[in-house]
């Protein structure tokens, strides 16, 4: 879905791919809510997957829309404030599915269904903020190209010279275990301070939280070296 995102920025813009893998996502938060077997469930996992292709599109958007000069501080800020969502979700979400329990006589199973229509919100306000924005620093893509400033992408020249790129391979092989990592902990680190320490899933959240949290500063820290070093050494530097 990440490559296919590519070429959605190449051939529609950064922001209308953004907002389109958003509402990608959203059959499958909705899904969810009202299933009852496994193959349901993971299918709707599946599809709310498909969602985290919007990391792509941020990315692309934010490195059309700064200068090379700040380029890594934005995209490291923009990204590391994206993933500093699992962090968030983990302090908040049982603090959320909480306030249900208590509005719903403790009904557990209706309860974990209703904290869906959180994320469900924030996909349409988010998806909304992004459709207001502009493609790039001069107008949008169809207003360049139909003034001439801009010439019409070229998407499959994009895949190719990504394809045959010795270090876009690199850097998948190595993106693609630290963020394994990432995914892991975020998705398991709650229920494994709750089962092994017998802990409440509010204090369980927090402590989940904080390698989430790291990305409020983490990632900004390294955007901003990837600049300095940019800026001594070019990108080889970085």
């Amino acid at each position: 879905m990440r490559l296919i995102s590519g070429w959605l920025c190449e051939k529609f813009g950064a922001r209308k791919a953004f907002v389109f893998i958003l509402m990608l996502a959203v059959p499958g938060i909705i899904g969810i809510a009202f299933t009852f077997s496994a193959t349901g469930f993971i299918l709707c996992r599946f599809i709310i997957g498909l969602g985290l292709a919007s990391f792509v599109t941020c990315q692309v958007w934010c490195s059309q829309l700064f200068n090379k000069s700040i380029v890594g501080a934005a995209n490291a800020t923009a990204g590391g404030w994206g993933n500093l969502g699992g962090g968030i979700t983990n302090l908040v979400m049982p603090y959320i599915m909480l306030g249900f329990l208590n509005a719903t006589s403790e009904n557990e199973n209706l309860s974990w269904r209703l904290c869906y229509i959180v994320p469900l919100a924030m996909h349409f306000m988010g998806a909304a903020f992004v459709l207001s924005g502009r493609d790039l620093p001069d107008g949008n893509f169809r207003e360049l190209e139909e003034s001439g400033v801009k010439q019409k992408a070229k998407s499959n020249v994009a895949v190719k010279l990504g394809f045959s790129n010795v270090n876009a391979w690199i850097l998948l092989v190595t993106y693609g275990f630290c963020f394994g990592v990432e995914l892991t902990m975020t998705n398991v680190a709650a229920l494994y301070f709750f089962r092994y320490h017998g802990i409440t899933p509010q204090l369980a959240g927090t402590f989940a939280a904080c390698f989430g949290l790291m990305n409020l500063f983490a990632r900004s820290c390294g955007g901003i070296t990837s600049d300095y070093m940019n800026k001594l050494y070019g990108m080889r530097g970085r």
